[in-house]
């Protein structure tokens, strides 16, 4: 179906974000230090339960729209589904809210990855997963294994940790996104994303540090390339950007060059 700037416009409006929980993290924790989007540089950022990262070269207004969109989804997505239940639907919940407002997901199906090895974490089989979406493009996946791994160093206290460890595992499950922005010769802005799911007999501490063959857990992953309306960013931007303004603070991390 065509996209219909109209039609998205109403969706947004539309949407209703009352009683969405505030004040989750500490001012000072969300207000560190940090750089602002930067077209020239490699950025990340963590968006409630997903990692953002974006490639030299995608304009600070395309990321900060992506951002916004992608908090959307996500706080709409709490709102109507469970994930500690249907963490399936969660996603389709979360999708739903990206192509409502310009976002172009491929159709795709869920992969259960083995556990192999002697202690596999669950940051090592989101490189293994990537490594296949983003072959042969070395460079791309460069940049999300940069970004994973400045997520593991982070102190404990940041916003990076504190929101996506809350946003993202529950009890025995955990569920989160992991997404590469970048822009191709023509212009246009495509994201590569997978969106993860780990079921444990035991409760998930620290979900990237995670052993989840020791756990006796199950990973599984669903890949999507997207492309992205450039036409709806610009033009829905400061609608979403209204509607998700009072939850930045608890939702949205500092941004962080890679």
């Amino acid at each position: 179906m065509p996209f219909e700037l109209s039609v998205a416009e109403a969706f947004v409006k539309s949407v209703s974000l009352a009683g969405t929980p505030r004040n989750l993290v500490s001012q000072s924790a969300a207000t560190e230090a940090s750089a602002v989007f930067d077209q020239a540089k490699t950025q990340a950022q963590v968006v409630g339960s997903g990692v953002f990262s974006f490639a030299q070269g995608v304009d600070a207004m395309v990321r900060e729209s992506i951002s916004d969109s992608a908090l959307l989804a996500q706080l709409v997505a709490n709102k109507h589904i469970d994930f500690e239940k249907k963490p399936h639907e969660w996603f389709k919940a979360y999708a739903d809210v990206l192509e409502n407002v310009g976002w172009t997901l491929q159709e795709g199906s869920w992969t259960t990855y083995p556990a192999s090895g002697t202690g596999v974490e669950v940051n090592e089989k989101i490189i293994e997963v990537m490594t296949a979406v983003l072959a042969p493009a070395a460079g791309a996946l460069s940049i999300i294994t940069s970004t994973i791994n400045a997520l593991k160093a982070m102190n404990a206290d940041s916003s990076w940790i504190t929101i996506f460890s809350r946003e993202s595992q529950k009890a025995k499950i955990a569920r989160f996104q992991v997404g590469l922005v970048e822009k191709d010769p023509a212009g246009d802005v495509f994201v590569s994303l997978i969106a993860c799911v780990v079921e444990a007999s035991n409760t998930i501490t620290q979900v990237l540090f995670f052993k989840f063959k020791e756990s006796e857990a199950v990973f599984s992953a669903y890949s999507s390339k997207v492309s992205i309306n450039r036409a709806a960013l610009t033009d829905l931007g400061h609608l979403i950007r209204n509607k998700i303004r009072a939850y930045q603070t608890d939702y949205l991390s500092s941004i962080k060059d890679i």
